[in-house]
């Protein structure tokens, strides 16, 4: 693995100066700041000695102080799982110094499992072989761990995670996999929208909404959240009082209505809960909602 994180944060003099070197560019290209995506400052290694977690601190403690005189922000965006959380962060610390904490709330499971498993479950499921690995987990432990929950961030995807099935009788969530499915086991929102309308994908989802749906098709299957799901979560975050959504990422959304109901229907359900945005909820959503099995 790449441990070119590691040595810089390790030398208090390569921080300095790439401190330096990060605010002359944000200036000169007239950017708001810089969001760190360092996945993750957890010793690989499992090494004693390793520096990672007060070096990281360190690093957004020095990019905050030369920031902030200047209006610039800067985030993170961090780890989901419980040790990966608890070996990389001083998250009382960085919480204090980063203007927003974006947790990467997907990518839980993927064909590496050798089971299905959904990209971002927001609550447990009897099937999992870890109850840790959903939403609610990560977004509750961050805040235990010390986060100010205002800073908080919630990434939803919008894209699918891909699985080829052992045996096509099987198809549900935690069956036998052999390996990705379309795309090398990712796939955008747009395209399972193609998938279900022109290859005749069977979608199935849960009614008391712990996660997205999921669809298959022989032995394709596809985990993912739609527009209901993402409406849902926003409704969460606003109930946890969180500082907001993230989304990874814009171009995996229906940018062209591929899906018959209205053109970037995952960014609008966010931004109907969260940012009053004024048009209400097409009929095809309704549809769904009313009808899920």
């Amino acid at each position: 693995m790449d441990d070119k994180y590691s040595n810089l944060v390790a030398s208090p003099s390569a921080t300095s100066k790439f401190v330096t070197d990060v605010v002359g560019f944000l200036e000169e290209s007239g950017f708001d700041g810089l969001e760190l995506q360092w996945q993750y400052p957890s010793c690989w290694s499992w090494d004693d000695d390793c520096t990672d977690k007060s070096g990281f601190t360190n690093l957004v403690k020095e990019l905050h102080q030369a920031f902030k005189p200047k209006g610039l922000l800067v985030s993170a965006y961090v780890a989901p799982l419980e040790n990966e959380i608890d070996r990389g962060y001083d998250v009382p610390a960085i919480s204090e110094y980063l203007d927003w904490i974006a947790v990467m709330c997907h990518s839980y499971h993927g064909y590496w499992n050798g089971i299905t498993g959904h990209v971002a479950p927001m609550y447990a499921q009897p099937h999992d072989y870890d109850d840790t690995y959903n939403t609610n987990f990560s977004i509750n432990h961050w805040i235990e761990k010390g986060a100010d929950r205002r800073k908080l961030l919630m990434t939803m995807p919008l894209f699918g995670r891909t699985y080829r099935l052992r045996n096509t009788e099987n198809h549900g969530l935690g069956v036998s996999s052999s390996g990705a499915g379309e795309g090398q086991g990712i796939i955008s929102y747009r395209t399972v929208c193609q998938n279900i309308i022109n290859k005749g994908y069977t979608v199935v989802r849960d009614e008391e909404y712990r996660v997205g749906p999921y669809a298959y098709s022989g032995n394709q299957w596809v985990s993912f959240d739609d527009a209901l799901m993402l409406k849902y979560k926003s409704e969460y975050i606003k109930s946890m009082g969180l500082g907001g959504a993230m989304v990874w990422s814009l171009d995996f959304d229906d940018y062209d209505n591929v899906c018959d109901c209205e053109s970037f229907p995952l960014i609008k359900a966010v931004n109907r809960v969260l940012r009053n945005y004024g048009k209400p909820d097409p009929s095809c959503y309704l549809e769904i909602d009313n009808n899920i099995q």
